[in-house]
């Protein structure tokens, strides 16, 4: 199986709308009240849009015989403020690998890539944030050398 990698461009979006609904099914599935159900992926343009080919972000995408399977995105941030360290740091937004090709090295293959463009860019640290329902992605998230750093808490308000 050989799986082509590249940056994103503007006509993938409709592909990787496709893909980000897989993502957003399973966070929809476990915290219903939070995220929106699945619908027509192009209500997600917006948000996609704004990881692809721009200075501070990009999205990776993975195909298999020309059919994108996979994409990953990454941005770039500075922190600077009195209590912090000052520091220029990459965000993993998303990942989304198709179902029928987790556990292949994909998802390592791009984290790998975003790593790789963070640190071109200056990048010293590497951050993202994982939902406490998604144990395997936190254990991959693990074995791949990440942290918990802090932990977010919330309650809905009645």
């Amino acid at each position: 199986m050989v799986i082509a990698y590249r940056e994103a461009e503007s006509r993938d979006l409709p592909a990787i709308c496709a893909l980000g609904q897989v993502v957003n099914l399973l966070h929809h599935e476990a915290w219903p009240s939070i995220f929106a159900p699945q619908s027509d992926p192009s209500r997600d343009e917006s948000h996609w849009r704004q990881s692809i080919g721009q200075s501070n972000a990009t999205t990776f995408l993975a195909e298999y015989s020309g059919e994108p399977i996979a994409f990953v995105t990454v941005m770039l941030a500075d922190e600077s403020n009195s209590l912090m360290q000052p520091m220029r740091y990459a965000r993993i937004g998303s990942v989304c690998v198709a179902q029928a090709l987790r556990g292949k090295g994909v998802g390592r293959v791009l984290m790998s890539l975003a790593e790789r463009w963070a640190l071109a860019r200056g990048a010293t640290d590497m951050r993202l944030n994982v939902w406490s329902f998604n144990e395997p992605a936190l254990a991959f998230y693990q074995e791949l050398g990440y942290q918990v750093r802090s932990l977010s808490l919330g309650r809905p308000l009645t």
